[in-house]
């Protein structure tokens, strides 16, 4: 089998498996592009009870095909009890699957509540080829996060310095190295034997908007209509819509005209609805609440002028690709990643960081500017070509068979 163990967690009601609905399609492409090769997808995580679950999930059907799952633990357990507890049978569900497993897909996760890096390692000590897969610069996050305070700072650096020892060790023992963006490429690629940059896209290149739809918006757009910009992602504090929702205010007292929606739910919803009331937004502002990963969420996307996204921190968000797709430019704050989209593709308005007052001046600057938006809106049409699911699946199976192969012919 092709063994995944992930902190993403699964959601559990009796007999009856949840996944999050965008997970569940990549996991369909991955499974597609390799071709039954090594078997099975095993999904090795924690788990929450399925009444809690927020919505954007969906069943793990018996009818798809190739794709299994296995809970191990209560992702609510605290570390101490994870260490007591769970430690020990999580070693032995892993050595269970370990035994039947031809590829082991994993990556260095939470240090406290280690599963990816104990089947790594666990995979290594097994000779069985590895897959190390990175999608977030963990230590840039983590510092950005760190609460104010000496013992809190040092207690992040002490954190990160381990972490990233142990992901230099990772990387250089991984069969195929697979990294999400240049910082993770340039903060780890001298210690790597075969690595390769990505950006995980879930959307196939027959889902990118056509050309007659982004035509009729640039129209309307030159027409002086006013702009609109769209978040689609969870509603969690670090992803910054709250910095959204203030930017708009302080444009839309500069004149700016601009109606902003937000896709999605998470645990900051009602936080976010109170601040739109208390900023007097409620016109400009309209939440729409969860919607499902698919073809039909990229032709509601297309409708919008420019994806908005001001985090807290770092982060690496698929949504800016699902926004190529629709042909939508990056409106972002100038985290490492935004500015790294921005210098490849060219299809990203950079905002200043924590400038409310700043990034709604670029704001204005856009309204008043739509040929360039026109620009910025061909260059991420562009990019979504190149990025589509079907297009990187096919390159990342190639570097998968080609680096198995090598490790079959090491051990024997």
């Amino acid at each position: 089998m092709y063994l995944i163990p992930i902190g993403v967690p699964l959601f559990l009601d009796g007999d009856q498996v949840w996944v999050q609905t965008d997970w569940l399609r990549s996991l369909k492409l991955l499974r597609d592009s390799l071709g039954g090769r090594y078997g099975d997808l095993l999904l090795l995580s924690p788990w929450l009870p399925a009444d809690g679950h927020e919505a954007g999930v969906q069943p793990l059907e018996r009818l798809d095909e190739g794709i299994r799952a296995r809970s191990l633990f209560d992702a609510r357990v605290q570390t101490r009890e994870f260490w007591l507890r769970e430690f020990s049978p999580l070693r032995r569900a892993l050595a269970e699957e370990l035994a039947h497993a031809q590829v082991v897909h994993a990556g260095l996760d939470d240090l406290y509540r280690p599963l990816m890096g104990v089947a790594f390692a666990m995979a290594q000590a097994r000779s069985v080829p590895t897959v190390f897969v990175q999608d977030t610069d963990v230590v840039v996050q983590a510092l950005e996060l760190a609460r104010p305070g000496v013992f809190a700072q040092g207690r992040v650096r002490l954190y990160v310095g381990l972490y990233e020892q142990l992901v230099r060790h990772a990387v250089g023992r991984a069969d195929l190295v697979l990294l999400k963006g240049g910082s993770l490429a340039r903060r780890y690629g001298p210690f790597a034997s075969n690595l390769h940059e990505f950006e995980d896209t879930s959307y196939l290149a027959s889902e990118i908007a056509d050309e007659r739809t982004i035509a009729e918006r640039l129209a309307q757009q030159a027409r002086g209509r006013t702009l609109k910009l769209v978040y689609c992602g969870r509603l969690v504090e670090r992803k910054g819509v709250h910095q959204s929702l203030q930017i708009l205010a302080a444009a839309r007292r500069l004149g700016t005209r601009i109606e902003f929606e937000i896709i999605g739910s998470g645990p900051e919803s009602a936080n976010l609805e109170r601040l739109v009331r208390e900023l007097d937004l409620a016109e400009q502002v309209h939440f729409a609440g969860s919607a499902s990963y698919g073809a039909a969420l990229i032709e509601r996307l297309a409708r919008f002028d420019g994806l908005l996204f001001t985090p807290t921190a770092e982060d690496t968000p698929r949504m800016i690709f699902d926004g190529y797709a629709a042909g939508l430019p990056l409106v972002a704050s100038a985290i490492p990643y935004a500015e790294e989209r921005a210098r490849r593709e060219g299809a990203t308005v950079l905002l200043p960081r924590f400038d409310v007052e700043g990034a709604a001046r670029r704001l204005a600057e856009l309204d008043r500017n739509r040929s360039a938006l026109a620009e910025w809106t061909g260059r991420a049409r562009a990019a979504a070509r190149y990025h589509a699911a079907d297009a990187w699946y096919t390159r990342r199976a190639e570097w998968t068979h080609e680096a198995v192969a090598r490790r079959r012919a090491h051990v024997t």
